[in-house]
């Protein structure tokens, strides 16, 4: 027990703790990524190009969160190739490419399409041709290098340089240019929303105000009703004198224990 709690531990005379940490975190990171086909990594557009869902520009040299995989296929037996798969900042939508050592170069497998495709003018090489022919198109083609190079003058280079500007300058228009567009179409989409919820208010609100305006128009209806019902039409009769009838007494009649009735005459008054 007490070696496996040990304290104290060797260091070398040489012992860098900075480098020691480097390598470790080195080594953490490729066994984590050693058995994976599938790696997410930071990674650079290599051309530009244009989303086939959304029609989304993405320039050259934009970084994104991508993924890199290793495909089973080499080519001249030695050298890998990868897929690299990015997801469109508008529309979400996966554009994967892959890499073409052959053409040294990157083809666009899905989602998406070159901007630029360039036509390499150069010769076809023939498919079966001997040794003194190969030789021979090397040759030239070395000699019409150094034609072009020994030809260049301080001319020339100023001319390209300025061909290479303009290309730029150009390249940087039509970026500006498809820029002021989306925006141009950005804001007729937010005008047109606003337009929209604001004929949904005003038609929101005059449906209110008719509201308002058939209760005000019956409340008034309610309050004239009764006045009208308390007029009344006066009209003047002749009235016509009636006799009105006296009052009749009703004889008493007084019954005695026997339930015998004993009507009493009326005495006329001596005058």
């Amino acid at each position: 027990m007490s070696e496996r709690k040990a304290i104290n531990k060797y260091y070398p005379p040489n012992f860098n703790p900075l480098e020691a940490e480097e390598a470790a975190r080195k080594l953490s990171k490729k066994l984590k990524t050693m058995n994976r086909d599938v790696i997410t990594i930071r990674l650079m557009t290599p051309f530009s190009m244009r989303c086939l869902k959304c029609s989304e520009f993405i320039p050259k040299s934009r970084k994104f969160n991508g993924k890199k995989e290793l495909l089973p296929e080499k080519y001249l037996d030695t050298i890998k190739q990868y897929r690299l798969s990015i997801k469109c900042p508008r529309c979400n939508n996966m554009i994967a490419f892959r890499t073409d050592p052959k053409n040294g170069d990157y083809a666009m497998e899905i989602g998406g399409v070159k901007n630029f495709v360039e036509e390499k003018s150069g010769e076809k090489l023939p498919g079966n041709e001997t040794l003194d022919e190969t030789l021979e198109r090397l040759e030239r083609q070395q000699q019409q290098e150094n034609n072009e190079t020994k030809g260049d003058g301080p001319e020339d280079k100023v001319e390209k340089i300025e061909k290479r500007l303009a290309k730029m300058q150009k390249e940087q228009q039509d970026y500006e240019e498809l820029e002021a567009l989306r925006r141009e179409n950005l804001s007729k989409m937010k005008r047109a929303e606003a337009l929209q919820e604001r004929s949904h208010l005003s038609a929101q609100e005059e449906s209110q105000w008719d509201e308002e305006k058939a209760e005000m128009a019956f409340r008034l209806f309610n309050a004239q009703k009764p006045d009208e019902e308390t007029i009344e039409p006066t009209l003047h009769f002749t009235e016509i004198p009636t006799a009105i009838p006296q009052k009749i007494r009703a004889k008493k009649t007084k019954s005695n224990s026997l339930g015998v009735i004993v009507k009493k005459k009326n005495r006329a008054r001596q005058t």
